[in-house]
């Protein structure tokens, strides 16, 4: 089932945080080879016009995070979850566990959470 492109809908918007989640393909041409530029640099290219996705599918639709069928993915929006969970109630937190807290973020290599796009 495609979809043309349009920004997403306030009506999209999962509310009382009820997520959603969408397996998505996209179909893109652009102006440089992507395979050795990672998504964030792709996304990034493209938003300055070097290129223009064509189609969005929705392949599959999750109404809950145990439906999503890949591991890995699944992973990562636990994780995203408990950050959010964490940040939202980081006063709460005992004095020496935010600090411990503060200085991983100050000490952490910047990386990107995407993998490349060819990956």
């Amino acid at each position: 089932m495609a979809q043309s492109v349009e920004p997403l809908s306030p009506r999209l918007v999962p509310q009382n945080n009820q997520h959603k989640y969408f397996k998505v393909q996209l179909r893109a041409w652009t102006d440089f080879d992507p395979t050795d530029v990672d998504l964030v640099e792709v996304a990034r290219r493209i938003e300055q016009g070097s290129g223009f996705v064509s189609m969005i599918e929705v392949n599959r639709v999750a109404v809950d995070l145990q439906e999503v069928d890949d591991p890995e993915i699944r992973s990562r929006f636990e994780s995203v979850a408990a950050a959010e969970k964490l940040i939202s109630n980081v006063h709460d937190l005992p004095q020496a566990i935010r600090e411990k807290l503060y200085a991983a973020l100050v000490s952490a290599p910047e990386e990107s959470s995407v993998k490349k796009a060819a990956s």
